[in-house]
């Protein structure tokens, strides 16, 4: 049976959302001077440096439009440049610099602090990546109720 106790799951799960941006925006903005987003950007190229534009903007949640803006700023900021693609003439592959890389290494011991406060105060034995993974999970759960317009979301694994 369906626990129906909290009807305002979505709203609590957008007020968190609102919440963990806020707080790492002013941590990395303070810290760094880059947001949130744009730490997401890093820690993917640090593990696919060269992505393509468009497997960049899937990668962490942006529109093409909103990730070419974003390359720009990172662009202009010194964290990474573009790069004509060798296999398409016509499109680029983003690189990290080495000042992209040097706040790589700076973000990480704060970002995992953070994580483990975070799963702190949910007092969960989870690992990061297994809370991420579970946070995957019901994105993925989400994008089939809505890709279906089904009003029951179905386990994804």
């Amino acid at each position: 049976m369906p626990d129906k106790s909290n009807p305002r799951l979505f709203h609590v799960v957008h007020r968190l959302h609102q919440a963990l941006f806020r707080a790492g925006d002013q941590m990395l903005g303070e810290a760094l001077g880059i947001s949130t987003t744009q730490s997401a950007v890093l820690m993917y190229l640090k593990g696919k440096d060269g992505a393509a534009m468009g497997e960049l903007a899937k990668a962490v949640g942006l529109k093409m439009t909103s990730m070419s803006g974003l390359v720009d700023r990172m662009e202009a900021k010194g964290l990474l440049r573009r790069v004509r693609s060798e296999t398409d003439r016509r499109s680029f592959a983003i690189k990290l610099t080495s000042e992209g890389k040097g706040i790589i290494k700076t973000a990480e011991p704060m970002i995992a602090k953070n994580n483990a406060a975070l799963l702190a105060a949910i007092g969960t034995e989870m690992t990061a990546s297994q809370f991420a993974e579970a946070c995957e999970n019901l994105i993925r759960a989400a994008r089939s109720g809505a890709d279906t317009n089904q009003t029951e979301f179905q386990k994804v694994s």
